[in-house]
């Protein structure tokens, strides 16, 4: 991940988090609501660079009076933005970082299950994570939308892939398996990230987060659970920007908020180097890219541990 850090401008590392809080503010377009896809049909469709998903959720748990939050129940605007920005094949970045031999950790997946099964064929291993009110959804998005994006098997590897799809997802009572997606239960303000045995043999190498800064209260488990994510492999003597084990962070978010985005870029940057992604690496990448341009009302930041 050393080289991804070191492509990366100067200029768009972030050093004042209250400065890049307002910058983004002064270009932000006016709201036109909180940025669902749909927040009334149960059932969405979304496309991917070419691939057609249809996404199941959840509008009355959105509109529930449930106290430990609904947010997850329905697909946000900015999931489908990244997830095509991502698997874009002319996507620079995501060809440094998304490869066979790497684990993507998601949190806040939700329900849509959009980034995992987007992104999972890049790499060798994916764990979608949320709150388990959101897991039966993302295990049924997962299981159905999979097979709709996984490349065609060749013909010595046909056999085993055919008998995988009839056997579907394989579940227990706390993880579920498609592929090489694992969804697994993780909240932030109650997980030990060290206690997920999933975890403890891997390591782990992206990190990605999708609209989940909504809430003032969630932003120091948040990142908190960032930072324990990315020293569960770490050596002793790791340095960050040259060190191998090097985790990589990529939050996308829609601007909203002023002072909930100030307080999660406080956060942020006081355990990570962080850097605002330029234009320049959203072009010639199709809609996600162009969707998550400046001015657009999104925004991704990457960061390291410092």
């Amino acid at each position: 991940m050393s080289d991804i850090v070191s492509s990366l401008d100067d200029e768009f590392e972030v050093q004042d988090p209250e400065e890049e809080c307002f910058l983004l503010f002064l270009n932000k377009p006016d709201s036109r609501d909180l940025g669902f896809v749909n927040r009334t049909e149960s059932t969405v469709s979304v496309s991917i660079n070419s691939q057609d998903l249809t996404i199941h959720q959840s509008p009355s748990l959105l509109t529930s009076t449930r106290e430990a939050g609904t947010t997850g129940a329905v697909l946000w605007k900015v999931t489908p933005l990244l997830a095509s920005w991502l698997a874009h094949p002319c996507n620079t970045v995501s060809q440094r970082i998304l490869k066979p031999n790497r684990t993507v950790v998601e949190l806040g997946a939700g329900t849509s299950g959009v980034l995992a099964v987007s992104l999972a064929p890049f790499v060798g291993a994916y764990y979608a994570t949320d709150q388990e009110y959101c897991l039966k959804l993302l295990r049924k998005n997962i299981s159905e939308n999979y097979k709709e994006t996984i490349e065609k098997p060749s013909k010595s590897k046909e056999k085993s892939s055919n008998k995988r799809a009839k056997r579907g997802t394989e579940t227990t009572s706390h993880t579920a398996v498609t592929g090489n997606v694992t969804v697994l239960p993780l909240d932030w303000q109650l997980t030990e990230v060290s206690s997920i045995p999933e975890f403890k043999a891997k390591q782990i190498d992206v990190i990605i987060a999708a609209d989940c800064i909504y809430n003032e209260s969630l932003v120091e488990p948040l990142v908190d659970t960032m930072a324990d994510l990315g020293r569960l492999n770490r050596g002793e003597n790791a340095t960050g920007e040259t060190d191998l084990n090097v985790t990589l962070v990529v939050v996308a978010q829609e601007l909203r908020s002023p002072d909930v985005l100030e307080a999660f870029m406080k956060a942020f940057c006081a355990k990570f180097r962080v850097w605002r992604l330029p234009d320049k690496l959203y072009k010639d990448c199709g809609d996600g890219g162009k969707g998550l341009m400046e001015g657009g009302g999104y925004v991704v930041h990457v960061g390291i541990l410092k």
